[in-house]
């Protein structure tokens, strides 16, 4: 038998006992062709689908003219989910991939379509979405607690649980246990609940619980008895394959009063649960009962604000460093500048880095700023080749991969290396001090010095300056600021000076702020003095030389 034939004759077989439904329409979209498995897909015959056209079987023709128009265009269109009726009218749910079949000119003559039926696996997916129990713990879930809060005409209260860390358990343990605390603790729940009056446990995603609360319990009732069921939680030891396990719980409460039940989103009760619960775990304590008075919505609005402003100030680059003057302890001459991030408001106004840097490390956008200022400041300092300038790296652009990779390659390829002086933040303190070191010493490679930054301030750790090679300690200014008539501050600062200078390392002086405060600084053996008192930020760089 010929090849070509024996080609012919595979291709006709894997047609007819290809799992998949396909055809061939004609420009016209006149069916040519179906396999068997397209009409077993659609309940037809080969004879009733011949020479109809596919219009007459589409069940959405919305994408039809987007789909052919991509296979003018590509000679394909992949992955697209449609409809197609059925004889008996009932609707079958389908993925389809379409290919151009072209002839000898290369023109388009018809059109090859493969069809998936996915009716069972989209009937799946409708069942998860509209089932109302989690399959775990068979406790009703998020769908239906939001549908019974809808239907409540009287008050309530929503107690939502937190399992503190649960991620660890999960890593340290494995899933199957996991699972098994995960049953356990809902167990727990639902027998505290029934001492509850007409109250209802539901499980939410991962480590979270609820409880809602139906009858008319005020605060005072409702906080009582989550002081006994934290206590408990808290207290007790769960079981699960032969391993007992405590678990540390938070909570937050919110409730809704009779005069509140005919709001149009009653649902907004839970967003106050969390923002409660959130606010337990940053003030550490076991449970909150959502109050107006911690101003906790206007805080998140505020942080909403923040993102839009901080998107806008970044891409419309008003994202900028100033720089204030280092002097010289003895001169008191400006020797460096230490570039200090502001963003300038449309309307000019100056906002400085203790309004949105935090909010930023929140939402990712931190590193985007260490960036432009790493940018900006080396710019800069292409207008001025003697002046050594300071840029305040966190410990996060150091641990972050793709930060640390940035900012050394920056260095690498500047002119200007010799000129910077990276500041990292000692109040953040520092866990891994093999990566800290191998960012030291990469960049030191091409001239950059290094300070420890608010030395004091926050961890106070002498271990900083044993373990890493640092130029320079920067007091910080909450001992400063005091140190001509605070008796501690003096002999903090003797102490940083004395144990810096038998290390031949190099004190600098932070916020400087009043003739006393300078008055008694320059008499101490410290190489530089930084502060409002020699000179405000500024927008550039004031030529020395």
């Amino acid at each position: 038998m010929p090849q070509q034939t024996l080609k012919s004759v595979h291709l006709q077989e894997i047609l007819e006992h290809s799992p998949d439904g396909m055809f061939t329409i004609d420009m016209n979209m006149m069916i040519q062709y179906v396999n068997p498995a397209f009409c077993r897909i659609l309940g037809y015959t080969e004879e009733e689908l011949y020479g109809t056209s596919i219009t007459d079987h589409l069940g959405d023709l919305s994408i039809l003219g987007n789909c052919m128009a991509n296979v003018q265009a590509k000679g394909h269109c992949n992955d697209q989910e449609t409809i197609f009726i059925r004889k008996d009218s009932t609707i079958v749910h389908i993925s389809k991939n379409v290919q151009a079949l072209y002839d000898q000119e290369g023109n388009i003559h018809s059109v090859l379509v493969s069809i998936r039926d996915m009716t069972a696996l989209h009937q799946l997916n409708k069942e998860l979405m509209d089932s109302k129990h989690d399959a775990l713990t068979n406790l009703p879930n998020r769908r239906k607690l939001l549908s019974d809060i809808d239907d409540m005409d009287s008050a309530f209260n929503i107690v939502l649980l937190n399992i503190d860390s649960f991620k660890e358990v999960n890593t340290f343990y494995g899933h199957k246990i996991a699972d098994q605390l995960l049953i356990a603790f809902a167990t727990e729940l639902v027998e505290y609940a029934k001492g509850m009056k007409e109250s209802t446990v539901y499980k939410l995603p991962v480590d979270e619980y609820v409880i809602l609360v139906k009858s008319t319990c005020n605060q005072t009732e409702v906080s009582e008895c989550i002081t006994k069921l934290s206590l408990n939680l808290n207290k007790k030891i769960f079981t699960a394959a032969d391993q007992e396990i405590s678990l540390n719980v938070t909570i937050g409460i919110a409730g809704c009063k009779s005069d509140d039940v005919q709001i149009d989103d009653k649902k907004e009760v839970m967003a106050y649960a969390d923002m409660a619960l959130k606010l337990a775990k940053k003030t550490r304590k076991n449970y909150l009962y959502y109050d107006d008075s911690f101003h906790i919505k206007e805080d998140y609005e505020n942080n909403l604000s923040w993102i839009k402003r901080l998107r806008n100030a970044i891409d419309e680059d008003r994202v900028v460093p100033f720089y204030q003057p280092i002097v010289n302890a003895k001169t008191l001459k400006t020797e460096k500048y230490e570039a200090l991030i502001r963003i300038i408001e449309k309307d000019g106004t100056i906002i400085p880095p203790i309004e949105f840097l935090e909010i930023s490390k929140k939402v990712r956008l931190y590193h985007q700023l260490t960036r432009i200022m790493i940018d900006k400041v080396m710019e800069e300092l292409s207008n001025h080749p003697l002046i050594q300038c300071s840029i305040n790296l966190s410990i996060l652009d150091i641990n972050d991969s793709a930060m640390n990779a940035y900012i050394i390659d920056k260095i690498k390829h500047s002119p200007y290396a010799h000129q910077i002086i990276f500041e990292i933040l000692e109040s953040e303190g520092i866990e891994n001090y093999d990566r800290v070191n191998e960012f030291i010493t990469e960049v030191k490679k091409y001239g950059v010095k290094i300070a420890i930054d608010d030395f004091g301030a926050g961890y106070s750790n002498f271990v900083y300056i044993t373990k890493l090679d640092i130029d320079y300690i920067k007091i910080d200014g909450s001992i400063i600021r005091t140190i001509d008539t605070n008796i501690t501050s003096q002999i903090i600062t003797k102490t940083i000076i004395d144990f810096a200078s038998q290390l031949n390392i190099q004190t600098i002086a932070e916020f400087v702020c009043s003739e006393d405060v300078s008055n008694y600084v320059k008499h101490l053996p410290l190489t530089h003095l930084q502060g409002y008192y020699f000179g405000e930020p500024s927008p550039k760089i004031i030529t020395l030389f």
